[in-house]
């Protein structure tokens, strides 16, 4: 009698874990994004991993760049729009509220 419940026991635990299994294998699986997502996703302001400063959008400023914010990506657009476009990345120090700090952090994700 024993012998049949260790049995029964084994069996359910074994079907348990396989199932537990297969249920993780089908979360883990994405599917696989087509050319045309992939390239209609993709930010047209970038050359590769950089940001183009002079064309990109206050939305993707903020999001490529490190310790950028809202208010700060706002603020590079504005200026750029007043003074002309980016030649050097020291010229952004002159924008309000970028510091050495934050254009050392940025300097080779930029390009102009």
């Amino acid at each position: 009698m024993k012998l049949i419940k260790t049995l029964i026991s084994s069996i359910l635990l074994g079907s348990t874990l396989f199932s537990a299994s297969s249920f993780a294998e089908e979360k883990a699986v994405e599917p696989m994004a087509t050319q045309t997502e992939i390239t209609e996703n993709a930010p047209s302001k970038n050359v590769g991993d950089k940001l183009n400063i002079n064309t990109a959008t206050a939305s993707e400023i903020q999001k490529s760049l490190t310790g950028i914010g809202a208010k700060k990506a706002e603020a590079i657009v504005q200026y750029r729009e007043k003074h002309g476009n980016f030649t050097t990345a020291e010229q952004l120090l002159e924008v309000q509220g970028i510091g050495k700090a934050t254009l050392e952090k940025n300097r080779d994700r930029l390009t102009f």
